[in-house]
This record gives C-alpha cells, sequence and structure tokens, in this order.
C-alpha cells in the first residue's frame, strides 16, 4: 500500500513540475503592450543615431508641411521621434514619426509622417501610422523632437 501511494505521489510531482514548466514557458512568449500611442507598438529602438543634418532636414521640412497646410492645423506635438525604414535596396529611407493635436479636433490625436526623399513626403492619419509602423526609431538622446517641431512651426507662423 506504501508503495502505490508512493508512485501516486511520485506521478501528482512529475505532471505539477512538467505542467509549471510550460506554464512559464508559454508566459515569455506572451507580450503585453499598452498603447498610449501608435508609434510605440511596432517600432524598436536602436542606438544607431541618425545624423543630426537629417534630423533637423525633417523637422524643418515637417515644420513647413504644416504651416502651409489649412487643415487640420497642429497645436501641439507629442511622440516625435526620427527613425528609418529600409527600402528594397536595403537603403535607409529617413522617417520622422509622430502625433499631433488638430486645433479643429482637440480630441483626437493624429499620426504624421515626414519622409526623407529627393526632397520630403508628409503623410497624415492612417498612411503615416502604417509608415511609421515599420520603422526602426533611432535614439535622440534627451533632445526632445516635439519640442524643436513645435517651436520651429511657431518661428514659421510668425
Amino acid at each position: 500500500m506504501k508503495k502505490h501511494n508512493f508512485s501516486i505521489l511520485l506521478k501528482v510531482f512529475v505532471f505539477t513540475f512538467f505542467i509549471s514548466i510550460l506554464l512559464s514557458c508559454d508566459a515569455g512568449n506572451k507580450k503585453e503592450e499598452k498603447r498610449d500611442s501608435i508609434m510605440i507598438s511596432a517600432t524598436s529602438e536602436v542606438s544607431e543615431a541618425i545624423p543630426d543634418s537629417t534630423v533637423q532636414f525633417l523637422i524643418t521640412s515637417a515644420s513647413i508641411d504644416f504651416s502651409k497646410q489649412k487643415h487640420p492645423t497642429p497645436i501641439d506635438f507629442r511622440h516625435v521621434k526620427a527613425g528609418y525604414t529600409l527600402s528594397t535596396g536595403n537603403e535607409k529611407i529617413y522617417v520622422l514619426c509622430g502625433e499631433f493635436l488638430a486645433q479643429e479636433d482637440k480630441e483626437n490625436w493624429l499620426s504624421f509622417a515626414t519622409i526623407k526623399t529627393s526632397g520630403y513626403e508628409q503623410y497624415l492619419g492612417n498612411q503615416a501610422r502604417a509608415f511609421c509602423e515599420k520603422a526602426t526609431i533611432s535614439s535622440t538622446g534627451n533632445v526632445d523632437l516635439s519640442v524643436e517641431l513645435k517651436n520651429k512651426l511657431a518661428v514659421l507662423r510668425k
């Protein structure tokens, strides 16, 4: 009888051990992401720096485009980051991604993407979101690109 109880106890222990291993492996594969912004979910942050001249070009281009367009009129920016995607030829395509609050709709933040081409292109909304979700975001250190963009736009509006 003791041998039978020991056998059952051993089986329960082994079963519990394997179940706990399986559950711990499964829990490591799940990522819970709480998104305050579309930029966070699919982008990866790397330490490879984008040249400052490129970042400044993108900020200037974005601010010029925002100052020219009539609607929507940006009044604030957040989550502005510089990054890049790779072209089919593995060349870097630099992009400035972020969100802005429009004067016409002060409750919803809109996505934007400014892309460095032979000049630049700017996209708003879902097109911007799709482009930015593919981008690899570069670290800009302690520089807040949202503030830089807002200040540059304020100068252009004067």
